[in-house]
């Protein structure tokens, strides 16, 4: 109410200036997995969270059945649930996801080195 039309245009002027010079590269767009996957349910969540389970290198992980939740965040909706087979797909959009700067939760290992997987 106390400024100007010439102290407010004066502000979006210097705020404009800032995000200009600290703008980066935009990155690509792609969809996100979430949407873009069909996942394959093997057994019931509950099953694989409670079955003996152990750690694999993410690569020989696939074909196997996910003992944990994986989730791109934002926006955090799961990739992998307990219970679903991990295919290559579902691994490559997380690993995409994650080299976008994507944090990456629930996972037990969010650099995505390795997955649990059920026994």
């Amino acid at each position: 109410m106390a400024d100007s039309r010439d102290d407010v245009l004066a502000l979006t002027d210097a705020i404009v200036r800032s995000v200009e010079r600290h703008r980066g590269r935009p990155r690509p767009v792609s969809p996100a997995a979430q949407w873009t996957l069909e996942p394959e349910s093997v057994m019931s969540p509950r099953e694989a969270y409670f079955a003996p389970h152990h750690r694999r290198p993410a690569q020989s992980a696939i074909g196997r059945i996910s003992a944990e939740l994986v989730a791109p965040y934002p926006p955090g909706i799961p990739v992998l649930a307990p219970g679903e087979r991990i295919t290559a797909d579902a691994l490559a959009s997380l690993l995409d996801a994650r080299a976008a700067g994507v944090r990456i939760a629930y996972a037990s290992d969010p650099s995505l080195a390795t997955l649990l997987v059920v026994e």
